[in-house]
């Protein structure tokens, strides 16, 4: 009886250690987990908003959040992502959640869960859009190989292609709208990143605001290329490869030149 007794103590003791542990490794993600209990309203559609979020923030968080998903529809051709959305009514309650200073929006993805967190500055149809097209990717990959086989550069560029602060919504013109604005911020490509910097997320981030402006722009000039090339059954097809095993570069290489190849063979 008294073993029985101690093995439950030190049972419930190691129980507290490891919840005590992971808040203080992981705290962002263990409020989002409990953010339900906290000061936030529940709305409909696995939203989360805060309590001092006004009427007309509540209503147009909605608004924004179901415009975005038919984005990502009309894009993916189906939504599989269903991240919890926690909205922030002020950048205190942002920093907590995001565990960053600036920003208007962010996804966390997790073997545990997903969430996309906005700020004040995220309630618009470009944030949230971006943020869905994270987790969409996260979802239809999963955490590991989102984590590890995918570089950044494609992460952001794919979420780029919802996301229209950078250019025009028409996906015709969309590869020659990066094009101008990159060339503009790279002074004609003499100070171009290229894509082997900015493959990891330090590598993306890690700069001032002019090093991150040319690295979405990079990133946007790229996949918007490549899908402009290979069209949306050539990004299922990388999802696809991806999730068997294929190498990111091998298989992004190999269907570009398969589509080129269909292109023009139907051209002559």
């Amino acid at each position: 009886m008294r073993s029985k007794k101690l093995f439950l103590i030190n049972f419930v003791l190691i129980g507290v250690f490891l919840l005590a542990a992971y808040y203080f490794w992981f705290p962002a993600i263990w409020r989002c987990q409990t953010a339900r209990f906290a000061d936030f309203t529940e709305l409909p559609g696995n939203v989360l908003v805060s309590n001092d979020a006004t009427a007309s923030e509540r209503a147009e968080l909605t608004k924004s959040i179901e415009r975005s998903r038919v984005r990502i529809r009309q894009f993916w051709g189906t939504q599989l992502g269903n991240s919890r959305v926690i909205y922030c009514h002020d950048p205190q309650c942002y920093q907590r959640y995001a565990l960053q200073d600036e920003g208007a929006g962010t996804s966390l993805g997790t073997p545990t869960g997903s969430w996309i967190v906005l700020g004040p500055e995220g309630l618009n149809d470009d944030v949230i859009s971006h943020e869905m097209c994270h987790d969409e990717l996260f979802t239809r990959l999963g955490w590991f190989k989102t984590k590890n086989a995918v570089p950044q550069w494609f992460d952001e560029g794919l979420a780029l292609m919802v996301d229209y602060r950078f250019t025009n919504p028409d996906s015709t013109r969309r590869h020659l709208d990066y094009l101008d604005e990159w060339m503009l911020t790279t002074h004609h490509g003499s100070t171009a990143l290229d894509l082997t910097e900015i493959r990891t997320v330090k590598g993306f981030f890690n700069g001032d605001a002019h090093h991150v402006r040319q690295a979405y722009l990079t990133s946007g000039l790229e996949v918007s290329r490549w899908l402009s090339v290979v069209g949306h059954r050539g990004l299922t097809e990388l999802v696809l490869a991806l999730r068997h095993g294929e190498a990111f570069d091998a298989a992004y290489a190999r269907i570009e030149k398969s589509r080129q190849q269909l292109a023009d063979s139907q051209r002559n």
